[in-house]
């Protein structure tokens, strides 16, 4: 094939966690497909199972064109379909939400650094299904009564320009309020928390005693712990404490997955949070603001690190796409 362009490490690295991302949630959407009660939750959760199953599809015949090793990811040997119901309709339909904001961040990341065709027209189709995700899963939960809504402001009744340093000030001084953006990078950051907790509370208490089931509730106490310090950051305003979405988890402990699955997609969880309070820093002008994310960070890279040790240590963490050793 004398046309043939390889595969840059950008886009082998992007197709690559895509795919481990897609293996983990077609087992994800596989089980819940079993449990769902809700009709319309059913018929949703259906449509974001067979987009996953599309994508996989086609990663694999872009592996297969360039004689790339199909990664193993994830496989049914890590679901159990006929588990009991340890999710609840509500948090099944969040996770289409939560499904559709992911795959949209990450695609839209990987779209700007590929240059060959069929890899692009892929993350552009991936988007594009991530956007009507999350569009039908948002009108879907506005439709139930269970979509959360963000705290309101007044409006500004004209255009000001800051004349004062004090603006950045968060400990000392004269503190001006939160602005609008750094409102929402709490709110969004107190939200993706609570899938957090929601999660490691649900795997936690299907393991059995031992270093996995205690670093998911490791996992647990310190998404609790950052949703009070969230909170508080809104009340110190006199902000509206958003109520947290249901937490979605039964009494069953019976594990629908596999060790494996979970403890990755904790990991995959810590990569994501990160990301996120990273953009929050990005958006806090207010000092404390932004020392507070930074710290909150600083706490989710330790126990991300955690986690994927505990991978090695297991023998779960597939090597990814890496540049030649140097030979010195």
């Amino acid at each position: 094939m004398g046309n043939h362009i390889d595969l840059t490490a950008t886009e082998m690295g992007y197709l690559w966690s895509t795919y481990q991302a897609e293996t983990m949630n077609y087992c994800i959407l596989t089980y819940f497909n079993q449990i769902v009660e809700d009709d319309d939750i059913k018929r949703l959760n259906e449509l974001t199972l067979d987009s996953s199953k599309e994508n996989i599809e086609q990663m694999r015949s872009i592996f297969k064109l360039d004689d790339f090793p199909i990664p193993i990811g994830f496989t049914d040997l890590d679901v159990q379909k006929e588990a009991g119901q340890l999710y609840t309709d509500p948090f099944i339909l969040f996770y289409q939400w939560f499904v559709g904001k992911g795959n949209l961040n990450y695609g839209s990341l990987a779209i700007n650094t590929i240059a060959r065709e069929d890899v692009f027209n892929f993350f552009e189709q991936f988007t594009s299904k991530a956007l009507s995700l999350l569009n039908q899963s948002r009108k879907m939960l506005l439709t139930k009564g269970l979509w959360i809504r963000a705290p309101y402001i007044p409006p500004p009744r004209k255009v000001e320009f800051v004349k004062k340093e004090s603006f950045l000030n968060g400990w000392f001084g004269d503190e001006r309020p939160l602005a609008g953006i750094e409102i929402a990078s709490i709110f969004y950051n107190l939200i993706t928390n609570t899938i957090g907790h929601s999660l490691t509370k649900s795997f936690y208490q299907v393991t059995t005693k031992g270093e996995i089931q205690d670093y998911f509730k490791k996992g647990q106490e310190i998404s609790e712990k950052h949703i009070n310090i969230l909170s508080k950051m809104l009340k110190k305003e006199d902000l509206f404490v958003p109520a947290t979405w249901n937490a979605g988890v039964t009494d069953s402990t019976t594990p629908p997955f596999s060790e494996k699955l979970m403890l990755y997609f904790i990991s995959f969880l810590n990569a994501q949070g990160l990301n996120n309070y990273g953009n929050a820093i990005s958006n806090s002008i207010k000092r404390d603001v932004g020392a507070d994310f930074s710290r909150l960070a600083a706490e989710v890279s330790a126990y991300g690190e955690e986690g994927i040790k505990l991978l090695i240590k297991n023998g779960w963490m597939e090597a990814p796409p890496q540049a030649p050793k140097n030979k010195k």
